[in-house]
């Protein structure tokens, strides 16, 4: 479906008030490249659906606007986190205007003698917004596979470019919990099988 501005003089048909006005209430299109040669001069508040990849988008006056109705994959790029061989990674996120919500699981392989080498930090989908930083955005599960034990953490984001969320460990040996930064042998020794877990909400840009 093609798009169509009336003009005035032009006669009302039936099959045009079907497939423009009541279609284009919201308009379709197969992907971005259909959607701007078709919208060259978008005005703010318009919504248009991507047929192939699942997506709202709004137009708000300088940009299209991703409002997703599906989760998408994505590979993320760890730091001090080195996953070996048979390692699993499945990592998705959906985002609604601005907001950013991310899942994440990562376990480690085999043939790595050192697999952490410090604090974890992952790439993220989507940059955040300036004002995110140093924020508590969601929460860690750190899994021991052998004896299989749980720790918690929480994780930030980092103001560095790129930016990345970064893990933290929880530590319950004083009066107060306090965050502390994974190393090859806290809060357990890291080793085959070993995984986390995630999940963060943050303000996109």
């Amino acid at each position: 479906m093609a798009y169509k501005t009336f003009v005035a003089g032009t006669e009302g048909l039936a099959s045009d008030m079907n497939t423009y006005l009541m279609n284009q209430v919201v308009m379709v299109f197969t992907n971005a490249t259909a959607r701007d040669a078709a919208l060259t001069a978008p005005t703010e508040g318009m919504v248009v659906y991507l047929s192939a990849s699942d997506h709202f988008m709004v137009y708000n006056g300088s940009a299209w606007v991703i409002f997703d109705i599906a989760w998408n994959a994505w590979t993320p790029t760890f730091t001090n986190f080195t996953q070996g061989t048979g390692a699993v990674t499945q990592c998705y996120y959906a985002r609604i205007g601005k907001t950013i919500v991310a899942q994440g699981y990562a376990s480690l392989g085999t043939g790595t003698t050192s697999p952490v080498g410090g604090q974890i930090q992952v790439s993220l989908p989507v940059d955040h917004a300036s004002s995110s930083r140093s924020s508590v955005v969601g929460q860690l599960l750190m899994r021991d596979a052998s004896p299989g034990t749980s720790y918690i953490g929480n994780i930030t984001l980092t103001g560095s470019a790129p930016a990345k969320a970064a893990f933290q460990l929880l530590n319950a040996s004083g009066t107060y919990l306090t965050a502390g930064t994974q190393t090859s042998t806290t809060p357990f020794t890291w080793a085959d099988s070993d995984y986390f877990a995630f999940t963060i909400m943050y303000q996109g840009v």
